[in-house]
């Protein structure tokens, strides 16, 4: 067990450190555009670059950040149902559906490796003011899949655990009667 407790807290290090990383880049583009800007319209001197990284940042910041703002829980939800069934059933309704979106991700992340690699083998560069690889710029989406994944899976046994426990209390089990958030 303490193995996992070591992994998991590993783990929650690289979903914070991404989004920092994730949080620098914003910054980076915001600035780097606001110059372009002003380079454009006040000496007519635009660099090619500028918007080209930025659409690349645009691509990696939900990926590199998705699985913290899961480990968060600041996903949109619809919680219409969940709002009316007994603690006992939301475990199990929020067990099923992210073990359904690990699944999702980990398909998407099989697929997402096979065209990086492809990418990467033929070296495809991108088609745009700088040539640089594309693997280098998709790479991003596997990855953040496989943490987005990882993330869901332990969300699944973290509603599971609470669903084990719900079943293990003497409680009667009640509907919740809490106003929607």
């Amino acid at each position: 067990m303490m193995i996992l407790q070591r992994a998991g807290r590993i783990f929650d290090v690289i979903l914070i450190g991404f989004t920092w990383f994730s949080g620098m880049l914003m910054i980076f583009s915001l600035i780097s555009v606001c110059i372009d800007v002003v380079m454009r319209y006040f000496f007519n001197s635009p660099s090619g670059w500028i918007l080209q990284i930025s659409e690349y940042i645009l691509l990696y910041i939900p990926f590199l950040t998705a699985a913290f703002v899961l480990k968060e829980e600041g996903h949109i939800k619809v919680d219409i149902i969940l709002n009316i069934v007994t603690e006992r059933t939301e475990a199990i309704l929020n067990t099923v559906t992210s073990i359904l979106g690990a699944g999702v991700l980990l398909i998407l992340t099989y697929y997402g490796t096979i065209v990086t690699y492809d990418f990467y083998v033929r070296n495809v560069p991108t088609l745009k003011y700088l040539k640089i690889p594309e693997f280098l710029v998709i790479m991003v989406i596997p990855v953040g899949c496989f943490l987005f994944a990882l993330q869901f899976i332990r969300r699944a046994n973290i509603f599971y655990q609470k669903y084990k426990a719900e079943k293990t209390n003497n409680h009667p089990h009640h509907k919740r009667m809490t106003p929607p958030h």
